[in-house]
């Protein structure tokens, strides 16, 4: 059986974030689009249907700011992630500290997770 990997994995979070608005937004515009055509049919809309069918312009407004986006992350992610894999492999491997090398054994440092990495990665792209 095939396996196919996750889109987080391949994205990120920060693209899997974007792609999941972009979906969340486009399924509004759809639900818009189906109350403009049943208001085309002559039927009548509810008040809360009416109120959702104005904030069409910002729902435009949103999927075009986050397809404008999208590619630039998509770019910077792809860039993140070649730029720091030799790097992440280099900062997990193991130093010897100066305690350790007079002889003394104290408790070293405790190692990154994996989400802490991801987190401090993503917090360096930011800033």
């Amino acid at each position: 059986m095939a396996t196919t990997a996750s889109p987080d994995v391949v994205d990120g979070p920060v693209m899997s974030l974007i792609n999941k608005r972009i979906c969340a937004f486009r399924k509004k515009m759809n639900r818009i689009v189906a109350m403009e055509e049943s208001l085309s049919l002559g039927k009548t809309l509810n008040k809360e249907q009416e109120e959702f069918l104005r904030t069409k312009p910002s729902i435009l407004a949103l999927i075009d700011e986050f397809e404008k986006f999208r590619q630039p992350l998509a770019s910077a992610v792809a860039e993140e992630l070649q730029g720091t894999t030799p790097n992440a492999r280099s900062a997990e491997a193991p130093t010897q500290t100066l305690a350790e090398s007079s002889g003394s054994f104290e408790q070293p440092p405790p190692q990154h997770s994996g989400e802490d990495v991801v987190v401090e990665d993503l917090l360096n792209l930011l800033y």
